[in-house]
């Protein structure tokens, strides 16, 4: 059979057609499966780029169900709040208003009760802004950004700014006392030993957009910061400033509970522990655990229904997947301080990064998800889960 001249030139050009699609599938593929090495998933760009996200990865219907009485602990703190600015309002003295002061000579030096007359937080605004003696530089200022009191230790030197939101009055004669209890202490201020006894504590966050909580010190040091709960133990501090949190005695804490996870892949339908700080042995069992990483917008709605999703995001700080140990002395015990997860959720392969107690760190390779091991050793240390969950193999 004799084939004609057009027919020649179509197979030809199929030939050719069917050549390019198959150059351009391998080339396709390459670039899909390039090697990227472990130095490059953990890459920290230092300025978000276009179109960059960053995900709380908090889920209300997760914390109301990890801790029974949520809003009952809501409610407590909310009538306390309003009592306490009830009485820093009744207080009368020299209250010193907006402006700028040097403390030893405008004012005198010591700690200062602080409100905010707004009674709201403005994240936009600091209240106070106080440069240390000594520092010269502006960005090397403490900023006291807080809902209705709070607590700041000036030295004579220190330079306070203070805005046309906010007075202070100095502390001294008790300007104002609070009642100590021993469980329970909703947000505000309070003075080590005075109004809250030294000893450890559970967090537990109020903050129901983000679930954020974090502890200061009178001189705006972070002590602590958490995601929905976790702990922290008070001793030398002089005063504290409970940033949308409240503080309950270890006796008093509540049991914090597993969620069903709603999920596909591994983990479906199971008992998991999602993002928090729980103590070894008492709120998370001695076990083996898959970590899967958990990065989602926030879901603020109760009557949300459905898993919350699982987004595809950059790698970076601002998404930061994994554990944390509890502090330096843990970190020695576990034999880590973080066990980060790459964000390359699609490749097969995929890289955790372990940094050690001396910030030294390595590379793991895994297919599948990475497995941590919680031993008896373990037991009462804390791991902070953050944007991820621990699977019970």
């Amino acid at each position: 059979m004799r084939i004609s001249t057009v027919t020649k030139v179509v197979l030809g050009l199929l030939i050719i057609f069917t050549l390019l699609i198959f150059s351009g599938f391998i080339i396709t593929t390459k670039v899909l499966n390039k090697t990227i090495s472990p130095e490059e998933r953990f890459r920290y760009v230092l300025e978000k780029p276009d179109g960059y996200e960053n995900y709380d990865s908090f889920d209300i219907r997760e914390l109301e169900t990890q801790i029974k009485g949520y809003w009952n602990y809501q409610q407590e703190n909310d009538a306390e709040m309003a009592a306490k600015i009830k009485k820093i309002n009744s207080i009368s003295g020299e209250w010193i208003s907006e402006g700028e002061y040097t403390a030893g000579t405008d004012i005198p030096e010591g700690l200062y009760l602080c409100k905010n007359l707004s009674a709201e937080k403005d994240l936009s605004s600091p209240n106070l802004t106080i440069l240390r003696n000594g520092k010269k530089d502006v960005s090397d200022q403490d900023y006291y950004i807080f809902k209705f009191m709070n607590y700041a230790f000036l030295s004579k030197g220190d330079v306070v700014k203070i805005n046309d939101q906010t007075e202070i009055i100095l502390d001294n004669d008790n300007a104002f006392e609070q009642d100590v209890k021993k469980n329970f202490y909703g947000e505000g201020a309070y003075k080590l030993g005075e109004e809250i006894p030294k000893g450890e504590y559970f967090i537990l966050s109020m903050d129901i957009q983000t679930g954020g909580a974090g502890v200061y010190d009178d001189q705006d040091k972070q002590l602590v910061s958490v995601s929905r709960f976790g702990y922290i133990t008070l001793d030398n501090e002089n005063a504290i400033n409970l940033d949308d949190c409240i503080l309950i005695a270890l006796d008093k804490k509540p049991d914090i509970n597993p969620i069903y996870y709603e999920g596909k892949g591994k983990g479906e339908g199971k008992l998991v522990y999602p993002p928090g700080m729980y103590k070894v042995g008492v709120d998370i069992p001695i076990g083996i655990y898959q970590i899967k990483n958990e990065v989602f917008k926030n879901i603020t709605d109760l009557s949300f229904i459905g898993y919350h999703g699982n987004e595809s995001y950059d790698p970076g700080y601002w998404n930061w997947c994994g554990i944390v140990a509890g502090n330096e002395e843990q970190a020695k015990q576990l034999g880590w301080k973080q066990l980060e997860l790459d964000s390359y959720l699609k490749h097969n392969e995929r890289f955790v990064k372990i940094t050690d107690y001396n910030n030294k760190y390595s590379y793991q390779k895994f297919n599948g998800l990475p497995v941590i091991s919680l031993t008896e050793q373990n037991k009462g240390n804390e791991v902070n889960i953050i944007r991820c969950i621990l699977i019970p193999e």
